[in-house]
């Protein structure tokens, strides 16, 4: 998945958890960096004889330094490193306040590790990437774009690159809350493609560790049938000095718009089905057709702090 195998720095005072999360990141390849205390992970983060750390995940609910303590060192020391936090009190209250200050993410405990690893390796990639793109977008003043792919070639981190790769110099994002926009971005795209077009359900979804995923399985016999590999998915981005604007269309049934209204509140509590509680937290707008096959999401430009 990655040129260099991802180096993350992992943080979480419970062994049991710090080992778990350890072995099953480590299968796949990841390089971890476990520390059972955040001011030993942070001295490491400093170490100019460390290894180029490209994630953060820390446990909020830790004695001494917290989570929400190492997302604000985190960002202190490198502002465009994710960091993703874990807790066994998931609300929509830890939620917010962990993407204001720039968290990329929230899993609850127990922790579906899949979706856990899965996140580390697209982060990864979108910020290597992302490093790669910011230079030189500082005058653009208006842009379109319109993107319409088939199932089968539908390459998601790639279509989430070129739409956030203006945010930053354009100014509806800090390289600290660009992460989590990213991911809304991507879960609304998942989102178009799996439960849209190729009419999935979350509830199927099986653990890391598990010998066979129902979920992956009935995913790739839909994207090798033509009836679901031909549907299409159109990303429209329009893009002012004022207003940043996204809307997604798939060709799938749709859904009742009207289970929109409490999903931040009902989803953060599952292992799945988490995304559109994170894109209602990270948009200034959001809102659906009638049929409920399109997303609009909105960023707005945001005033300059007071110096």
């Amino acid at each position: 998945m990655q040129e260099q195998p991802p180096h993350v720095l992992l943080v979480d005072d419970d062994a049991a958890v710090l080992g778990m999360v350890s072995d099953a990141l480590s299968h796949f390849g990841i390089k971890v960096h476990a520390f059972s205390e955040g001011g030993l992970a942070l001295a490491f983060l400093e170490d100019t004889s460390s290894p180029p750390i490209d994630m953060v995940i820390s446990d909020i609910n830790m004695d001494g330094m917290d989570g929400f303590d190492v997302v604000l060192r985190v960002k202190g020391i490198q502002s465009n490193l994710p960091v993703v936090l874990m807790t066994g009190q998931a609300s929509l209250e830890y939620a917010v306040r962990a993407m204001r200050m720039g968290a990329a993410n929230l899993f609850q405990k127990p922790l579906a590790l899949k979706e856990l690893v899965k996140n580390v390796f697209h982060l990864v990639e979108m910020h290597r990437e992302f490093r790669l793109a910011q230079d030189g977008l500082k005058g653009l003043l208006k842009e379109t774009r319109h993107f319409s792919f088939r199932c089968d070639d539908l390459d998601i981190g790639s279509i989430v690159r070129h739409l956030t790769d203006r945010l930053v110099p354009m100014g509806f994002a800090s390289p600290a809350n660009v992460d989590v926009i990213s991911m809304a971005f991507h879960e609304a795209m998942v989102n178009a493609l799996e439960h849209g077009n190729l009419e999935l359900d979350s509830s199927m979804k099986s653990d890391v560790f598990s010998e066979s995923d129902p979920y992956t399985v009935l995913r790739l016999e839909r994207l090798s049938d033509e009836q679901f590999a031909s549907r299409t998915v159109d990303v429209f981005m329009e893009s002012t000095p004022d207003r940043f604007k996204v809307i997604i269309t798939d060709q799938g049934p749709g859904f009742d718009t009207s289970r929109v209204a409490n999903a931040a509140e009902d989803s953060l509590n599952k292992q799945t089905g988490r995304g559109l509680a994170m894109i209602q937290i990270v948009m200034d707008e959001v809102t659906f057709n009638e049929q409920g096959n399109q997303i609009n999401l909105v960023l707005k430009k945001k005033p300059c702090p007071d110096p």
